[in-house]
Formats: structure tokens, C-alpha cells, sequence
């Protein structure tokens, strides 16, 4: 799409600071994908860049004091993953409760049947969910469980309007520890700030109810593995879904890749057909916007695009 706009496309297939920077000479544009980071040494070495676009709505990979400081904008896409997160999040709350890939594998080797009459299968409809973070994605998955599942969602948002919380059916709650003890369920989407960043840890899946079920489908940082993983081997969780991890990939000897209470997906809850092309209209349309001279629909740091060392250009070229 950018190439059709009349501009020079080039795909850096590297995460070699070195290489990257050597690409970035001349480029007014950068598009990043997650978890592909963009520091300050890589800014500097970029002594034309207008714009820098995330891959969706998440900027943490982007140092984006420093783009503020060189006068480079940072934009990102608001709302574009809301609805195949959530779907996604369903699926694993669903698959783990059901224990779907425990059946699928035994169906395979031919185990299941006889091991199927012991085997502990639950329901979504009408269980309490604890959901921390209520924002575009949150708040989706908060209304598909209220009204298509019948649960009672308490939420967990320090920063969440109001409003938001009535229009889902859900109920806020002030207190993270009073939201876990009642929590069947625990889903993490929240937004990674400074709060957010290690929130849940040995202490707080303790206070979980015993046979209670984790799903992370926001940011690795959010969760502590180590502690998931002794968790589960207690018998305290019943078990995990997990789509985002830190570090990302985890290490090969990570004892929760062989933990078969967990079901595992690469950071893909986002990546639909439909939400992919819909980023990637909307990373255009930003690009295209700012070096075009005029402000693009989400930018992060304006400040950058109004200070006195700003690249915004005065007309489009």
C-alpha cells in the first residue's frame, strides 16, 4: 500500500541495531512490529524520520521520550485488536476449562478413552471472571462473557472511565486481592504501564480460589512465569492459557513449555486476517497523513509534532 502511494518500501529483515541503522539513513517512515525495539542509538541514526508507526495498539518497544526529543512522531492503532483478542481469550478460557488439548491428544494416541470418565470438565456459563485492564480489549471481552456466557465480570482498572464499565455489565473493583479471591477465572489484558508491570505474582495467584484458571492474553510483563508454573505444579491453579510471555520467546528449558495444564499460543491472539489488514490500512493512512504535513488520527507524543525541532513537513513531498 505505501509502495502504491509512490513511496520507496524497503523490509528490514534484521534485529541487528547496526543493520537497521544503516536502512534508516534517508527513510522518513519507520513501521515497527512488536517486539522489534527502537532505541535511541537507532534514532539518532536516523537523521530524516518524520514518523515512527507501532504495529498496533502497544508502543513500550519504542522509546518514545527520545523520538519526543529529536522531534519524531510516534503514532499507534487504537481498537484495531479488540475483537480477535477477545475472541481468542474466549477460545482459551473455553479450551482450558474443557480441557481440549488434553482430549485432542488423546484421541490421537488412543488414551482418552479410558481415561475420560475420572477427567474434571467445567463450564464458562455463569462463572465469576476477574479481568484486569478494561480497555478496548478488556471491555470487549468483558461484554461477550456477560451477555453471551452469563458471567459476573469484575474488573480490575485503576484508569477506566465509568462509563465503560457500565455499558460491559461489569463491576469495578478498587481492590486487586478482593477481585482475585473471587475470581474462577483471571484474565490479564491490561496496558503495560509502570503499575501494571509485574502486577501478578506469587502473592496474587495465591489469593486466587484453589482450581482457578489463568489466561494472559495482554503482556508478558504482567505475569510472572516462574511463579504460574509453581502454581499449576501445586495443584493450586487448574490450569493456564498464555499468548504473551517475557522474555518472548521464554527459554527452551522453561519448565512451564512442558507443563501440560497449559495451553500455549505464539502472541498471535491479534493477528487475524481482518485485524492485519485493517493495521495495516490504518499504519498507512498515519504515515502517509504525517509526511503529508498534518496530524494523523492517534498520535502518542504531539508534543513532538508541535515542538520547535519538530520534522513535520511543511507540505506534502
Amino acid at each position: 500500500m505505501l509502495a502504491e502511494a509512490g513511496l520507496d518500501v524497503v523490509v528490514v529483515d534484521s534485529t541487528r541495531a547496526d543493520e537497521i541503522k544503516q536502512v534508516l539513513h534517508g527513510a522518513r517512515a519507520l513501521w515497527v512490529r512488536t517486539p522489534e525495539r527502537v532505541t535511541a542509538d537507532i534514532l539518532d541514526a536516523a537523521n530524516d524520520l518524520v514518523v515512527v508507526s507501532t504495529s498496533g495498539f502497544g508502543s513500550d518497544n519504542i522509546d518514545i521520550p527520545a523520538a519526543t526529543a529529536r522531534g519524531i512522531l510516534v503514532v499507534n492503532h487504537q481498537g484495531f485488536g479488540r475483537v480477535p483478542v477477545a475472541e481468542h481469550t474466549i477460545m482459551m478460557m473455553l479450551a482450558t476449562a474443557k480441557q481440549l488439548l488434553w482430549g485432542d491428544r488423546g484421541v490421537r494416541d488412543g488414551s482418552a478413552w479410558d481415561n475420560r470418565s475420572g477427567l474434571q470438565i467445567g463450564e464458562l456459563e455463569g462463572k465469576t471472571v476477574g479481568i484486569v485492564g478494561l480497555g478496548y480489549i478488556g471491555s470487549e471481552i468483558a461484554r461477550k462473557l456477560k451477555y453471551g456466557f452469563n458471567c459476573h465480570v469484575l474488573a480490575y482498572d485503576p484508569y477506566v472511565n465509568p462509563r465503560i464499565v457500565r455499558l460491559v455489565g461489569a463491576q469495578l473493583m478498587a481492590d486487586l486481592h478482593a477481585m482475585l479471591a473471587e475470581s474462577r477465572f483471571l484474565v490479564l489484558v491490561p496496558e503495560l504501564t509502570p503499575h501494571a508491570r509485574g502486577m501478578i505474582g506469587a502473592k496474587e495467584l495465591a489469593a486466587l480460589p484453589k482450581g482457578a484458571i489463568v489466561i494472559n492474553t495482554g503482556r508478558g510483563q504482567v505475569l510472572d512465569f516462574d511463579a504460574l508454573n509453581d502454581a499449576l505444579e501445586s495443584g493450586h491453579l487448574f490450569a493456564a492459557g498464555i499468548d504473551a510471555y517475557f522474555p518472548e520467546p521464554l527459554p527452551a528449558d522453561h519448565p512451564l513449555l512442558r507443563n501440560q495444564k497449559v495451553t500455549l499460543s505464539p502472541h498471535i491472539a491479534g493477528g487475524t486476517v481482518e485485524a492485519t489488514l485493517q493495521l495495516a490500512r490504518s499504519a498507512v493512512d498515519q504515515i502517509l497523513t504525517a509526511l503529508g504535513g498534518s496530524v494523523p488520527t492517534f498520535p502518542l507524543n504531539k508534543a513532538a509534532w508541535d515542538a520547535p525541532n519538530s520534522r513535520r513537513p511543511t507540505k506534502a513531498s
